[in-house]
Order: structure tokens, then C-alpha cells, then sequence
């Protein structure tokens, strides 16, 4: 298919072909290309864009590697390696997947890589607990979950020893006969048990109760700070005595992130001792992740009641840009302390590095000293580049995802041959665009030969031009400097519309590029002469410059020039980002200011692409055609005479920027000028320009 040519298109393709190009300049749109690099999100299901076959492998043995955990009760880590823009953190976030983990039996725990390897413990509690308390800690989460699970597992062990039921149940209070309050028999407390009611802890004792579940559950119940802790997340479970401010959940979470609660904690549990101040972070973590270990797991199981273990895949991401998570090998070896410190305590770990083949290869030789058996340089767990099967079904996936919205438009596009189906370009032009490249960078050349392929198609031009504003406002959005380049697309307008402003403006226009002796004030030198040659001696001379923030010696080097002999002829034409004040103005009769936006940028330079095609509205018969077949109904957008001639149509376009742009007034200036010097009967020279 040649580009920017529509003689071999159908009229589907050339339907489509127009559709995807209305979509790219969309204002606002952020789904304006379909290979923007989309990293899955947390939460979300697999997504349309994916293509199950690249990195398949991998996925499927870092699964086998989580039942090997939950099989053998051992943790390990997992080097997942592979080049920049290889998949590696779109693979972790698969892995995020909520019905993935409910599946698997894993809590997955990430979050970001800004931190220090000092602030390596309290950036692991926080993305536990985030984790742990998805989708948010006051609505039902895996963390209360298994509270309340091992609350009414000791409940079960309390029923079945009266003596010990008997010192757990809530002491009656003074007055309690009057005021209707009674202790829960043991027969009601066990009923409400079995019936797994939460009522039935509101006739219990809360400290003699925690001390209880504490001895039956704790791996270290003589730890003060594990016993602290848990009294803590049984809170959870008890009924809140305290209304007002904090809800309990949240107060929960509050306390394990270490944020102030003004002794709340202390008061309402009875501790005399201030336990906060021998809070260890590296216990918080051991003990949230015992919750859910093998061990404690096979107590809480019943025949009636299964509460299966959980494995923490704790998944380390590099920040994009840099070439690792620290800054020095000693870094790594105090992280790889950190680890050691966990995984030799805990069964039920699998820990996720993600780094280059490069640094993979400089860290292991200490990475498998320090973790043993634990780690191996593990060719199944590296991200390969994808195949070229893989990157024609991953171009159609994406096309497929980027029409989903529009169910007739993406029906039409899948009615197409599967030949067919890599619109604009062939089955084998992807694979070529792609190149042998990681998966980013194969999305970013598709990207690229996507939008040039389709500016450079003509459909109509206000499709083109719109599709070239949208085009150049994402990109003035990125570039600060957008607007520096202003006189070479003024230059560029004006010279090679010759033509149309001898027609429709009256005018002839020379073009030379103007520095001062500095070399510090660029401007374009416009010179107009009647179209009349009979006037050829009469001229207007116009400078116009673009000016940044400092102007002032700008605007009287300015002066100078337009001054002198002649001075009527010339006048100077100054933009730039914001309007210069009148009274800083030198010669307010040959000065003229105005705002230079990027706004008005774009729009010139979407002018600009309408004459870069010109021979195209004009010779393309085949274009006019079916333009008119598809376009003429388009709610007056067009009108049946648009196929008759697609350049006067662009040209309209292009006169109505330059209307609305300075540039309409300055030609207007030019005309009054211009008018005024040929009236002058009394100036008759001839002057050689």
C-alpha cells in the first residue's frame, strides 16, 4: 500500500482508514493511539491488549514456582531478568490480579521503588498492609478475615473447656441486674459460635480472651510485642465501645504504620508498660505473614471449615531509568540482609527481583552466597524478545482493544481477511516496523509508523488538519519549547503560498531571513509589492520577530530599523508569550505587538501539512471520489461540490488560520500600507531594494 495514496483501498479499508484517523485527533483523548505501553493495573482482569503467548513461559513458571513454595513450605526468590522494555514490570502486574491470586493462594505485596535500603522494613509493612486490606481497611478484607477466623477458632477450642470459658466471659458490671445486662451462658455463647455470629464477643472478656488466643496461635507467644500486636488486630472483631472520630479498622491500620494515636491503644487495651516505644517493624511484618502460614493455617482448618495458607509474593521492581534498585553493590548486600532476615524465618515467601541480564550477572556470585539454594541463575525466569507471529497477533490484539468502544466500527474491522487485519500496513510491513526489538520499543516503532503512516493519508482536509492539531498539541504539551521554532513555520506558510496571496490578497511577498549584529533578535525580512507589476516600485517592508522574555533591547534595536528614511514603508511585527505593555513600546505607529500561544502554533502548523500535500488535493481522482461517496452525508461537514476540487476546500482551511492568527492582521496592516504609499502621488522614486 503506498503511503498517503488511496487507489488500492477499498472502500471498507478506506472507511476505516478514516475512522482511525478521526480517533488520533480526538481532543482529549488519552486513547488516542493503540499502542500506548500499558502496564496491567492491580486490579484489573487480563487485559485486551495482551497476547497470551509472549512471555507465556515465564508466567506459567513463576506459577509452578508459588506451588513449589506452598508444596514444600519453603520459601525462595525468583530472579526475573530480561532487557529494558522487556515486559518485566507488565508481568508483575499480572501477577497483581486478584482472581490470579485468589486461584494460586498468594497475596501479592509491591508498591514503589523510591526509598533507601535503610527504609527497606518500613516500606515493606506499608505495602503488606496495603495488601493485606484490599480493596480498603473499612470494608471486608483477607486481614480481617483471618481475625475473625482465628478468633472463633479458639472460640471452638474456649466452648469445649468451661473452666477456661468461664474466666474469658465478660465480668458483669455494677448494677448490671437493673440495667438489664446479663453474662452470655455458656450454652448462648456456644451456640452464637457455631452460628459464626459476631454478637457472641460482646460476652466476652477482651484481654482475657486475647491472652488465650495468643498462647494457641502465636509462633512466639512469650513475645510482648507479637502479643501487643495481635491484641490489636482482634480488636477488630470486637464490638467498638469508643463512637466517634477514628473507626476502629482504620485505627488498626494507623497503629501497624506507626502514625500517632495519643496512647489510644495503651488505654484501651490496659497496658501500663508503653509498649509502642519496643515496636520492631521486621516483627510487624513476621507476624502479619505468620497469620497465613501453613502452620497456623492447618489449626484454624476444621471438617467444617477450610482456611488455607497464603503464600507473600513480594515483588521488587527497578525504577524505570535507572540501572538498578540501589545505587552501589553494598546497598544490595544490606537489602540482601533484610531478606535473609525473613525468609529464614518465615515458610511462605517468594520474593521477585526484577533487573537487566547485566546486573543479574554482576550481583549473583553474592546474591547466591548469601541465599544458598535459595536462588539460582535460572534461565526460565528471563524475558525473551518476542516472536514475530506473536508481534502480528499482539498489532490486531491492540487494534482490537483501541475499537472496543465502538462496537460497529470494531465489528467492521474484524469482517475484514485476517490479511487484511493490519490496517494501514501488511502482515509482514509489522513485523519489519516492529524490528528485532524488546516489547517497549517494538510498540514504540509501531506507534510511530502508525501516526506518520496516517498523517501522511490524505482523507479530507479538515479530517488532516484536525488530525495534525491534536497531533502537535500532545507534543506542545511535552516540549516547553514548543513555540521557538515559530518563524521557520511562519516561513514556511508564507513561502509557498505565493500563488494565493497574489490572488487573494493583492500582494507579492519576498522572504529573506534577518539577524541583527548581535545575532540575538532572529526575524523574518517581508517584503510585498502589488501584484500590479505597473507598481512594482512601491513596497512595504515588515519585520517580524519573536521575542522571549527579555524584550526591551529587542524592541530598540526594532526602532531603529523600521526608522529613517522611508519610515512609512516599514513597520515591525513583535510576538511572544505574553503581550508587551503599550508604554514599553518606542513607536507605537510602527510597532505592533501580539501573543504568540501554542495554540496558534499548532493551528499554523496543521496548515503547514495541508500545503506539504497540495499536489495530492489536487491530483488524487480517486480520493475525490470516494471522499464524496463517504463524506457528503456528513451532517453538513461537507457538501456534495467538496469532491470538485479537494485544494480550494484546503485552502479555505488555510485562509481561515491565517485570518484568525496575527498573521491575518498583519497582512491587513501590509494592505492599508500599501494602499497609503500608492496613493502618495507626491513619492515617485524609484527604489532599489
Amino acid at each position: 500500500m503506498a503511503t498517503g495514496m488511496l487507489a488500492d483501498l477499498s472502500l471498507n479499508q478506506f472507511e476505516l482508514l478514516r475512522a482511525f484517523k478521526i480517533r488520533r485527533c480526538q481532543p482529549g483523548a488519552d486513547n488516542h493511539s493503540p499502542f500506548v505501553d500499558r502496564v496491567a493495573s492491580h486490579y484489573e482482569t487480563p487485559p485486551a491488549v495482551d497476547v497470551a503467548q509472549i512471555h507465556e513461559t515465564v508466567r506459567q513458571n513463576i506459577i509452578e514456582q508459588i506451588q513449589a513454595v506452598h508444596r514444600q513450605q519453603r520459601s525462595q526468590i525468583v530472579l526475573l531478568a530480561g532487557e529494558a522494555g522487556a515486559g518485566k514490570t507488565h508481568l508483575l502486574r499480572y501477577f497483581a490480579r486478584p482472581d490470579l491470586a485468589g486461584k494460586y493462594k498468594y497475596v501479592f505485596v509491591s508498591g514503589s521503588n523510591d526509598w533507601k535500603v535503610e527504609e527497606f522494613q518500613p516500606c515493606v509493612l506499608d505495602w503488606l498492609i496495603t495488601a493485606l486490606t484490599r480493596p480498603a481497611p473499612t470494608q471486608e478484607h483477607l486481614l480481617l478475615q483471618r481475625i475473625r477466623a482465628i478468633a472463633f477458632r479458639a472460640l471452638d477450642q474456649l466452648v469445649a473447656n468451661r473452666t477456661v470459658l468461664r474466666r474469658c466471659r465478660a465480668k458483669r458490671r455494677w448494677l448490671g441486674w437493673l440495667l438489664g445486662r446479663r453474662r452470655g451462658s455458656h450454652e448462648l455463647i456456644q451456640r452464637l459460635t457455631q452460628a459464626r455470629d459476631p454478637r457472641v464477643f460482646e460476652y466476652l472478656d477482651f484481654n482475657e480472651f486475647a491472652d488465650e488466643v495468643s498462647l494457641r496461635f502465636l509462633a512466639e507467644p512469650s513475645n510482648p510485642i507479637h502479643r501487643y500486636a495481635l491484641r490489636v488486630l482482634l480488636s477488630y472483631v470486637f464490638p467498638d465501645d469508643t463512637p466517634g472520630g477514628l473507626n476502629i479498622r482504620d485505627r488498626v491500620i494507623h497503629w501497624f504504620r506507626r502514625r500517632p494515636d495519643d496512647g489510644y491503644w495503651l488505654r484501651r487495651l490496659g497496658v501500663d508498660e508503653n509498649l509502642d516505644r519496643r515496636y520492631v517493624v521486621a516483627d510487624a511484618i513476621k507476624l502479619l505473614i505468620h497469620l497465613f502460614s501453613p502452620e497456623l493455617s492447618a489449626q484454624l482448618s476444621t471438617e467444617r471449615e477450610c482456611h488455607e495458607p497464603r503464600i507473600f509474593l513480594l515483588a521488587f521492581d527497578q525504577a524505570e531509568g535507572r540501572q538498578a534498585l540501589f545505587d552501589s553493590h553494598e546497598d544490595w548486600k544490606r537489602f540482601f540482609a533484610h531478606l535473609s532476615e525473613l525468609y529464614n524465618n518465615l515458610p511462605n515467601l517468594l520474593i521477585i527481583f526484577t533487573m537487566t541480564l547485566q546486573l543479574r550477572h554482576e550481583l549473583h556470585d553474592g546474591m547466591e552466597r548469601q541465599f544458598r539454594d535459595r536462588i539460582r541463575m535460572d534461565d526460565r525466569f528471563v524475558l525473551m524478545r518476542p516472536e514475530p507471529e506473536q508481534i502480528r497477533e499482539l498489532y490486531r490484539a491492540r487494534l482490537r482493544h483501541w475499537l472496543k468502544d465502538d462496537v460497529l466500527l470494531q465489528q467492521q474491522y474484524l469482517d475484514l481477511p485476517s490479511s487484511e487485519q493490519y490496517l494501514p500496513f501488511t502482515p509482514e510491513s509489522v513485523v519489519q516496523i516492529a524490528g528485532n526489538a524488546s516489547l517497549r520499543e517494538a510498540l514504540e516503532n509501531l506507534d510511530r509508523a502508525f501516526a506518520e503512516r496516517l498523517r501522511e493519508l490524505v482523507i479530507g482536509p479538515n479530517y488532516d488538519f484536525e488530525y495534525v492539531r491534536a497531533e502537535q498539541e500532545r507534543l506542545a504539551e511535552e516540549q516547553p519549547d514548543y513555540v521557538n521554532d515559530h518563524l521557520v513555520t511562519v516561513r514556511s506558510l508564507l513561502e509557498r503560498l505565493g500563488e494565493e496571496l497574489n490572488y487573494h490578497y493583492g500582494l507579492r511577498l519576498e522572504i529573506s531571513e534577518h539577524r541583527s549584529e548581535e545575532e540575538t533578535f532572529p526575524c523574518l525580512e517581508l517584503l510585498f509589492r502589488p501584484s500590479d507589476t505597473n507598481f512594482s516600485s512601491h513596497w512595504v517592508r515588515v519585520y517580524l520577530a519573536r521575542l522571549g522574555r527579555n524584550y526591551s533591547e529587542a524592541l530598540d534595536y526594532f526602532a531603529r530599523k523600521s526608522g529613517g528614511k522611508y519610515s512609512d514603508r516599514k513597520f515591525v511585527w513583535v510576538v511572544r508569550p505574553q503581550r508587551i505593555p503599550a508604554n514599553k513600546i518606542p513607536r507605537p505607529e510602527q510597532m505592533f505587538t501580539d501573543v504568540l500561544t501554542p495554540e496558534t502554533e499548532t493551528r499554523l502548523r496543521a496548515a503547514n501539512y495541508l500545503l506539504d500535500h497540495r499536489h495530492k488535493y489536487q491530483q488524487n481522482v480517486n480520493f475525490q471520489y470516494k471522499a464524496a461517496q463517504l463524506l457528503e452525508s456528513d451532517q453538513g461537514t461537507y457538501t456534495s461540490s467538496d469532491h470538485n476540487g479537494g485544494w480550494p476546500q484546503a485552502w479555505q482551511l488555510i485562509q481561515r488560520e491565517i485570518e484568525q492568527s496575527y498573521l491575518g492582521r498583519l497582512l491587513q496592516q501590509v494592505r492599508e500600507r500599501m494602499q497609503h504609499v500608492m496613493r502618495d502621488t507626491s513619492t515617485n522614486d524609484l527604489v532599489n531594494t
